[in-house]
């Protein structure tokens, strides 16, 4: 909820100083307030200019969650969004047809939203830092609890500041009532129950009274995933996977798969220009263009995808044959533009891919998974794809070989993916991805 506050603020805020930069443009271009009929004229001419500004926001990140260290690097992002901007904005009135002529007007206009935009951003921070935090109690134990303890006291953009932890491990079930009753007497207007834990649930009919005087109740997990984008994997269990999992979403998965063809289709078209020419380069420089790396597909069942080969020779994932092999001078530049990817829209037209979705697993690393991390295998539920909740949100990911503790991150990553995933949140992902193809960040 905080999040679609925080979003919603910075978008409101966003548009209105866009338009805003228009009319100051406009003022003065002319040294006079223009009128409607004039104001509305460019204002429908600049509406693709608002819609693309919001767009590279947006993937500029822009409406990240507003954490210290995105403010720190706020004043970057900014200017990069608006350099991306102006080079759109210029080449879109280049080729576009307008009865304006906007030049002189595009040029003020940018240079004032530009400040606009800065002003405001650096504005709103304090905004978004309330100082009236509500007092809340967090009840429960385990290491998600203490990070949530930990995240939210130390991090001034949340609403709520925890003024008691009660480590549920420490107090007995007949006590944990009395202490409850007692920090509620600090004006508390919020408690976060880990409801999972036997000790809670024992006690959640004694909290009854304080239900109905307006104290705000959170469950745990739902609490932490808000917080942290990803789901808590000690508090994962039978009874989630039979709540969350087999939820029916036959009309996401039908456009999905629709969606998944159509731009397949047309992107393996434009690809070939690429693919090509860097599959002669690499047929004449000796060995195979392509390579078929297999891996854990949809169901567990193997699949191979298709990829253009970026090392001396496909090592098939073996530990030793990977000392012995290298990334070519070609293969890194095929690697650093993506041009190696490139081929898997094969595998998306095939359906043993999709665009969103986990990145699948070498099978003898899945299993090594399978066999150290419980419920691992849940993350084969559904189709994988290119890129994932995990690839955008989790930068300590393991970049080769096992590593069981990072991919407990990964997979929390994967399974808040699973269980909420939407158009929305793969529209999300898909944004997000497209800022890290540009940086050429993330591989």
């Amino acid at each position: 909820m905080q999040l679609r506050r925080e979003t919603n603020l910075l978008l409101l805020g966003d548009s209105i100083l866009l338009v805003f930069s228009l009319f100051l443009a406009l003022t003065i271009r002319n040294l006079a307030i223009p009128s409607g009929s004039y104001f509305l004229e460019h204002f429908v001419a600049f509406i693709p200019i608002f819609v693309i500004s919001v767009i590279v926001f947006f993937i500029g990140g822009l409406y990240e969650k507003q954490t210290r260290l995105v403010r720190s690097v706020m004043g970057g992002r900014i200017f990069t969004a608006q350099a991306a901007n102006t080079v759109i904005a210029a080449l879109l009135f280049f080729f576009l047809p307008f009865e304006i002529a906007p030049k002189t007007i595009l040029a003020i206009y940018l240079i004032v939203s530009v400040i606009a935009i800065s002003l405001w951003r650096f504005s709103a921070i304090p905004l978004l830092t309330l100082s009236n935090r509500q007092n809340a109690i967090l009840v429960g134990n385990g290491a998600a609890v203490h990070e949530v303890w930990e995240e939210v006291n130390h991090n001034d953009r949340y609403l709520l500041r925890f003024v008691e932890y009660i480590d549920t491990s420490h107090v007995p079930a007949a006590e944990l009532p009395k202490r409850i009753a007692d920090a509620m007497g600090n004006g508390i207007s919020d408690i976060v129950l880990d409801t999972r834990d036997m000790t809670v649930r024992e006690i959640l009919p004694g909290l009854y009274d304080a239900m109905i005087t307006g104290v705000s109740f959170h469950e745990f997990s739902a609490f932490y995933e808000s917080i942290f984008d990803r789901v808590p994997l000690e508090h994962i269990d039978h009874a989630w996977l039979l709540e969350c999992l087999p939820k029916q979403k036959l009309a996401y998965e039908f456009g999905k798969r629709s969606f998944d063809t159509v731009v397949a289709l047309i992107g393996a078209v434009v690809a070939l220009i690429f693919i090509l020419p860097a599959a002669l380069v690499l047929k004449l420089s000796g060995g195979r263009a392509f390579i078929f790396n297999e891996r854990v597909g949809r169901a567990g069942k193997k699949m191979y995808i298709v990829k253009l080969r970026s090392m001396l020779f496909d090592d098939k994932g073996d530990p030793v044959l990977r000392e012995k092999n290298r990334v070519t001078t070609f293969g890194a530049f095929l690697r650093k533009t993506r041009i190696d990817e490139l081929p898997q829209l094969w595998n998306v037209l095939t359906g043993d891919l999709s665009f969103i979705g986990p990145r699948p697993e070498l099978p003898k690393i899945a299993q090594i998974y399978e066999d150290e991390i419980p419920y691992y295998g849940v993350r084969h539920l559904i189709t994988p794809g290119l890129s994932g909740w995990a690839q955008i949100r989790d930068f300590d990911a393991p970049k080769g070989g096992a590593d069981v503790e990072r991919t407990k991150r990964k997979l929390s990553y994967d399974l808040y993916y699973l269980n909420r995933r939407s158009f929305v949140l793969d529209i999300v992902i898909a944004l997000k991805t497209v800022r890290a193809l540009l940086s050429f960040s993330g591989k």
